[in-house]
């Protein structure tokens, strides 16, 4: 595996791997670090579909390891060795951001404005990733699909020749989302964690059941999930197709919500098409 973590030796390792016959086609997975299971259903993923397989590292701000390599980073790297990955892109932050990303652009949720919106400093920071990548295909897990519905909306409003992906997510087998965050969680709250897969699940089923009350549903996993000691950030039930508020003829659903158990935040989401 190769690291870069400068974008013009990346840029140099792909135009090399790419030079000469047929140029292999190129995946890229992202991910903020601390990699496990749940990021190697995505890598996998990616491969089916392409040749190279790139995972590019969000960077930290204010990081002045430079290039020092933490133990997370080193935990990271033997995993993504052992997932076969390609290419390690790992740019420095100020590298990647030499003025400040919040001053750029955003995208905004048509479904209200607020904890649905992904930050225009995140955006920014996706596009950078993929310029600097140029991949055929990013490959995104479901669990983040607010941020998977908007960098795809970015990019095909910047008419960018970049393909978007979204994979079912890795569970546990008491259906909580493999997560760096889930796995932070201490032993109480772990055994509350699945709470939140559940309730998705039952809005899920019940809309396939024929339920159209969407408010009456979003209300009622709220007080569940209160109910169980979690503390809600969002829940919403939207139109998978624009993340606006679903209609009695609508088809296909993105049913999503965050929660906090003590001070870690988890997020989940589930689909559904008719």
């Amino acid at each position: 595996m190769i690291i870069a973590r400068k974008a013009t030796k990346l840029g140099q390792e792909l135009a090399s791997r790419r030079a000469g016959g047929r140029p292999p086609s190129v995946g890229m997975v992202t991910s903020r670090g601390c990699l496990h299971e749940g990021h190697g259903a995505v890598i996998n993923a990616a491969r089916t579909v392409s040749d190279l397989i790139v995972v590019a590292l969000i960077p930290i701000p204010n990081d002045t390891g430079g290039n020092i390599v933490s133990a997370d980073q080193f935990s990271d790297i033997g995993f993504l060795e052992q997932h076969e990955v390609d290419v390690l892109f790992a740019p420095n932050y100020t590298d990647l951001f030499p003025s400040a990303p919040e001053q750029m652009f955003g995208v905004t949720s048509p479904h209200s404005a607020g904890p649905l919106d992904v930050p225009a400093a995140d955006l920014t920071m996706h596009l950078k990733l993929i310029n600097a990548v140029n991949p055929d295909i990013v490959v995104w897990g479901e669990r983040r699909f607010l941020e998977y519905f908007q960098v795809t909306q970015m990019i095909e409003d910047l008419g960018l020749p970049t393909q978007m992906q979204c994979v079912p997510t890795q569970r546990h087998a008491d259906g909580a989302a493999v997560s760096a965050t889930v796995d932070a969680l201490d032993p109480i709250d772990r055994d509350r964690a699945p709470v939140l897969y559940n309730t998705l699940r039952d809005v899920v089923h019940a809309i396939r059941a024929g339920a159209r009350s969407f408010d009456k549903l979003e209300n009622t996993a709220r007080l569940a999930l209160r109910g169980a000691g979690m503390v809600v950030e969002y829940f919403a039930v939207l139109n998978a197709d624009n993340l606006a508020p679903p209609t009695d003829n609508s088809t296909s659903f993105r049913v999503i919500g965050r929660v906090k158990l003590g001070s870690v935040s988890i997020t989940d989401s589930l689909g559904l098409t008719l």
